[in-house]
């Protein structure tokens, strides 16, 4: 008797069993938990593919997208946010200077401007230079075809 044969003569409980032995039977059913949806926020967070993350979960890209909606769309948003935290609480504490000037840079339209002064100095300054033409004679050399046939012979 085959496995099948088996499989339909037993009673109901189990039938629901020993289903996950049916050949096609597939994959047992994915059910989110607090960590996998956490895992699945930082990583598209951090710029992971769902290729690679679903290979991570052992699901497909299909299933992830499934179960995974909300922390595929909020999961960049989210990591920019905690980074912009950080970079507001070290650059309003005062004790990060970099930090500081970015922000302001960023946020309130700071750009550097530099403009070189030098006092005592004009802005532009002119030179020329008055050359004499040079005193090379230049010898003229006849090359008209006819002439060079008569002075060959």
């Amino acid at each position: 008797m085959t496995l099948q044969a088996d499989v339909n003569d037993a009673p109901k409980e189990a039938k629901e069993a020993a289903g996950s032995l049916r050949a096609g039977a597939g994959r047992p059913a994915h059910k989110p938990s607090e960590t996998t949806r956490k895992m699945v926020t930082s990583a598209v967070g951090m710029g992971m593919d769902q290729v690679s993350i679903s290979a991570l979960l052992d699901i497909t890209p299909k299933t992830l997208r499934k179960f995974y909606r909300h922390e595929l769309d909020t999961g960049a948003a989210k990591a920019n946010l905690s980074v912009a935290r950080s970079l507001y609480e070290r650059a309003s504490g005062g004790k990060d200077t970099i930090a500081s000037i970015f922000w302001l840079k960023a946020r309130a339209g700071w750009v550097d401007t530099v403009k070189n002064v030098h006092e005592g100095l004009p802005e532009r300054i002119t030179v020329s230079f008055a050359l004499e033409p040079p005193n090379v004679e230049h010898e003229v050399i006849d090359v008209t075809p006819g002439k060079q046939k008569d002075n060959a012979n």
